[in-house]
C-alpha cells in the first residue's frame, strides 16, 4: 500500500508540482479547492498541500456556504470540493455532477465499511475519504470531577449524566458546558442522544428521504433527556450558554473550570492545548471517553469527516490530487504538527497525540458499536441552518433555567421539525 502510495505521488504528480509553479495561491491552470476550513485547519490543510508539493492547487475557503461550491459556474468554479454533507455525494453523482474517483483510492479495501455505502453509486466511487472526525467524543477535567465526587464518567450512561447534572444544579460550576451560538454543537448532542435512545428511529431517519417523520418515540426521549440536562440552572443562565461557541465551551472547562465536560469532537484538541498553556496545567488533566449509553444500550460512536469529490467538469489533474490526499501519509503533517486530527485511512502514518491516540485507535480498529455516521450530514438542508439548528436553539432558549417545562417544549419542538421537513425548498 505505501509503495503504490509513493509511485503514485512521485510519477502521476511530479508534472503536477512542475507545471505552472504559481505558488499556493494557484494561477492559470491551477486546480481549485472549496474547503469548509478556517484558521488553523485551514493552515494545517495548506500544510498538508505542501507536503505533498501540490503547488499548483488554489484553496477557495468557502465556510459554511460550502454547500454553494456545485452553484459556482465558469473560472471561479471549484474543480474539488472537500465536501462534510457526505450524504449528497450519492444524489450528486446520479445527477452527473461529479467525476469518478480513481480506482487506485479504493484498492485494498483501505477504509471502513460505512464510507463505501455513502460514497459510491451504481458501483463506482465518487470521492475519497480525507478526514474522520469523533462526534461522540466528549472531554472532561479530571480534577474538576474528582473535586466535586464524581469520579470517572466512562462507564456512566444517559440517567446519570442528567442526575449529575441536577447535582450541580444552581452551583457556580456546570455539568456540561455550552455552545449554543453553534447550531452544529446542539446538533451533535442531539444526534447522540437519538442514537443512544432509539437506534432504530435514528437509522430510519437516517435512510430516508425528505419528508421525513420526526413525530417519533426516540426523538421525542432525546430531547427530553436534552431538556433535562439543558434546563438546569447555573449562575451565568440561558442568555450566556447562547452567546458561547465552541472554543467558548472548550475554555470554560480546561482555563476557566466553570464547566466539567463538554461535548465537542477531536477537533477541539489544538483549542484544549491552549487551555491548559494558558491556565498552567498538565496534559492529564484532560479525561476523554465516548458519549453515554442509555441504561443498558450501547455507547453511540458516531463519526463525521470531509471527503475530496472531483466536479464533474475538472480534468484528471484534478482526479491525481484527490489521490494523492488519500495517501495513508498525506496527513501526517497535519497530525503532527496541528493535531485535532484523524485519518480515515486504516494504515494512516502520523504520530497522534497522548489526547488522541486512544480515540482514532479505537475508531480504526473494532469499537464496541460500529460507528454510525451522523445524521445531519445525511439529510441535507434539514441537517442544518433551515432544520435542526434553528429548531434545537429554539428548544434550549425555552427549556434553560427551568424556563418553561420540558414537556411542552418537546412537543412544540417535534411539530416544528415536521412543519420544517414539510416546506418547499
Amino acid at each position: 500500500m505505501v509503495s503504490r502510495r509513493a509511485v503514485l505521488r512521485a510519477g502521476a504528480l511530479l508534472p503536477l508540482a512542475a507545471g505552472c509553479g504559481t505558488g499556493p495561491f494557484g494561477g492559470p491552470g491551477a486546480v481549485r479547492i472549496a474547503v469548509a476550513w478556517s484558521g488553523g485547519e485551514l493552515a494545517a490543510f495548506r500544510s498538508v498541500l505542501d507536503a505533498l508539493e501540490l503547488n499548483t492547487v488554489e484553496v477557495v475557503p468557502l465556510g459554511d456556504d460550502i454547500d454553494t461550491a456545485f452553484g459556482s459556474s465558469g473560472r471561479e468554479a471549484p474543480d474539488i470540493v472537500m465536501m462534510p454533507q457526505i450524504g449528497q455525494v450519492q444524489t450528486l453523482a446520479a445527477r452527473g455532477r461529479l467525476r469518478e474517483s480513481s480506482d487506485q483510492v479504493w484498492q485494498g479495501a483501505p477504509y471502513e465499511k460505512y464510507w463505501e455505502r455513502l460514497l459510491f453509486h451504481d458501483g463506482k466511487p465518487y470521492g475519497a475519504p480525507f478526514k474522520v472526525t469523533a462526534k461522540s467524543l466528549v472531554w472532561f477535567d479530571r480534577e474538576g470531577m474528582a473535586t466535586y465526587g464524581l469520579g470517572d464518567p466512562a462507564g456512566w450512561s444517559v440517567r446519570d449524566w442528567v442526575a449529575a447534572a441536577g447535582e450541580l444544579s444552581g452551583g457556580p460550576v456546570r455539568f456540561l458546558a455550552p455552545a449554543g451560538a453553534d447550531g452544529w454543537s446542539l446538533t451533535d448532542s442531539f444526534e447522540n442522544m437519538l442514537l443512544a435512545e432509539a437506534p432504530g428511529d435514528y437509522a430510519e431517519l437516517a435512510e430516508s428521504t425528505s419528508p421525513r417523520r420526526w413525530d417519533r418515540r426516540g426523538v421525542r426521549a432525546a430531547l427530553s433527556n436534552l431538556g433535562a440536562l439543558w434546563g438546569v440552572r447555573a449562575e451565568r443562565g440561558i442568555g450566556y450558554a447562547l452567546t458561547r461557541q465552541f472554543p467558548d465551551a472548550v475554555r470554560e472547562v480546561f482555563d476557566r473550570r466553570t464547566a466539567l465536560m463538554v461535548v465537542m469532537p477531536d477537533f477541539a484538541e489544538p483549542i484544549v492545548r491552549r487551555c491548559l498553556r494558558h491556565a498552567r496545567r498538565a496534559d492529564e488533566v484532560v479525561g476523554t471517553t465516548w458519549f453515554p449509553p442509555a441504561p443498558g444500550g450501547v455507547r453511540p460512536h458516531i463519526v463525521g469527516g470531509d471527503v475530496a469529490v472531483v466536479t464533474a467538469r475538472a480534468s484528471d489533474t484534478a482526479t491525481e490530487v484527490v489521490a494523492a490526499l488519500a495517501g495513508n501519509k498525506a496527513a501526517k503533517p497535519w497530525i503532527e504538527g496541528y493535531g485535532g486530527f484523524i485519518g480515515p485511512h486504516r494504515d494512516t502514518e502520523g504520530a497522534y497525540s497522548r489526547m488522541l491516540a486512544p480515540v482514532a485507535g479505537e475508531l480504526a480498529g473494532e469499537p464496541a458499536a460500529e460507528p454510525v455516521f451522523e445524521l445531519s450530514e445525511r439529510i441535507g438542508a434539514m441537517g442544518g441552518r433551515h432544520g435542526l439548528w434553528p429548531v434545537l436553539t429554539g428548544f434550549l432558549t425555552e427549556v434553560g433555567d427551568g424556563a418553561k417545562p420540558v414537556e411542552s417544549a418537546v412537543e412544540r419542538a417535534v411539530a416544528a421539525l415536521d412543519e420544517r421537513e414539510r416546506r418547499p425548498r
